[in-house]
Order: structure tokens, then C-alpha cells, then sequence
């Protein structure tokens, strides 16, 4: 179990900030290149057969129906796959939204993207927060869920968001296959590529002024916590 309360060094978290977010574009950059784009090389390449075919005379017959259906095929990959690395960037009015339209526009995005269902509860009235305490919120549930459907090996999560003592609170849970989570500050602190999720949700609840927990062992699923404070 990892629970760390992040001091208040802004300095060091904007700088921290920047690399993490610079390796996400990196990521979503790789994704993309090696994803749709090879999709849709191979699409253009088996047209062109098809277009030299009807060139040289040839005439639609099965093979032709295969080779269309593969088309068609990989063309819908490809679209399912630029809809989901759109979705990781903010919507539109993203400032002028309240935080709980904001999250469940999110969760109803991931469920249709994915085909995961989550539970999302919210307990009480949700008071404001800053525009950069819902960023770091909204980025915060977005790779949690994306870790639910990519690694935990289960077909849905629970979240809850609550607000106490003027705060806001963010819980992501799952009864997946669960890890161990690496640690997150101090010297040891992990700077490893396959954890910049962690440390993308370590630097923005930082910059924030808040708390980030990570709860997991293996095979007794996650529970991520994000509190931070409202703006009210």
C-alpha cells in the first residue's frame, strides 16, 4: 500500500508536470503511428491492389468480397482507435462545465469506447473547485479507468465522488488483478516509463495542493483516492 501526501513544492511538481505531460504526447504520438495509421497503410495498400485488378480488366468475384470485407474491417479499427486517443484530450467548455458533468461525460465516453461499465455513485452536494484541481480530477479518472480496462482484467470499476471539509474526493476502485505499487516519493521514488500514469496523478494532485493514495496488492484489486481542496 502506498499513501503519500505530496508537499507543497510547486516549483518542483511544474517542472516534474512538463516531463510527465511531454512522455504522455510521446505515448499518444507512438499510439496512433503504430495503431491507426499501419490500420490504414494496409487498407490503401490492398485498394490499390484491388484498383490495378480492375485496370487490368479483372472483375469482382469472392476474393474481391474478402478483400473488401478486410477493408472495411480495418477502416472501423482505425476510426474506434483516433476516437479513443481524441478522447484523451479535454471537451470542449471544458472550463465552463461543473466538475460532476465533467467527470460523467468521461465515464460515459469511456464506457462507450471501451464496453466496461462503471458504477458511478456521487454522495451530496459537489461544490467548485479551480480550473486546475478538475484538470488534474479529470486527467486523475481517465488514466484510472484506462489502467481498469487495460491491466485489472475486470469489466467494470466503481467511483464515487464526495466533498467533506472543503474538500473534494475522488475514489476509483476495482476488483481487479491488483500490483504493487511502486513508491511515489522520497529518493526511491519511481521515475520508471511504465509508471508515468502514477506519476502523471502524483504531479497534478502536487500542483494542486492535495492528497493521492494507491491501495493494491496482488490478486485484491486497486482503490485510488484523490482529495483536493474547493474552491468555496
Amino acid at each position: 500500500m502506498s499513501n503519500v501526501t505530496l508537499p507543497p513544492d510547486e516549483h518542483l511538481a511544474a517542472q516534474r508536470i512538463l516531463a510527465v505531460t511531454e512522455e504522455e504526447l510521446q505515448r499518444i504520438i507512438l499510439n496512433i503511428h503504430d495503431g491507426p495509421v499501419q490500420k490504414l497503410f494496409a487498407a490503401l495498400s490492398q485498394l490499390n491492389v484491388l484498383q490495378a485488378q480492375a485496370g487490368q480488366g479483372g472483375t469482382p468475384d469472392e476474393d474481391w468480397a474478402a478483400r473488401l470485407n478486410r477493408i472495411s474491417a480495418l477502416v472501423e479499427a482505425s476510426l474506434a482507435e483516433i476516437k479513443t486517443s481524441i478522447g484523451t484530450f479535454r471537451p470542449p467548455e471544458f472550463a465552463r462545465r461543473s466538475l460532476l458533468t465533467v467527470l460523467e461525460g468521461l465515464i460515459i465516453q469511456h464506457e462507450e469506447f471501451t464496453g466496461c461499465r462503471v458504477n458511478f455513485q456521487v454522495a451530496g452536494e459537489i461544490p467548485r473547485v479551480t480550473l486546475p484541481a478538475k484538470i488534474a480530477l479529470y486527467r486523475i479518472l481517465q488514466e484510472a479507468l484506462s489502467n481498469v480496462y487495460r491491466h485489472a482484467g475486470v469489466e467494470g470499476a466503481q467511483v464515487r465522488l464526495s466533498a467533506e471539509d472543503r474538500r473534494v474526493r475522488l475514489e476509483v476502485v476495482d476488483e481487479g488483478r491488483g500490483f504493487n505499487p511502486p513508491p511515489l516519493i522520497g529518493p526511491e521514488a519511481t521515475e520508471r516509463e511504465e509508471h508515468i500514469g502514477l506519476r502523471g496523478m502524483r504531479e497534478r494532485v502536487s500542483l494542486v495542493g492535495g492528497l493521492f493514495m494507491v491501495e493494491s496488492s496482488p490478486g485484491a484489486g486497486t482503490r485510488i483516492v484523490v482529495e483536493v481542496p474547493s474552491d468555496e
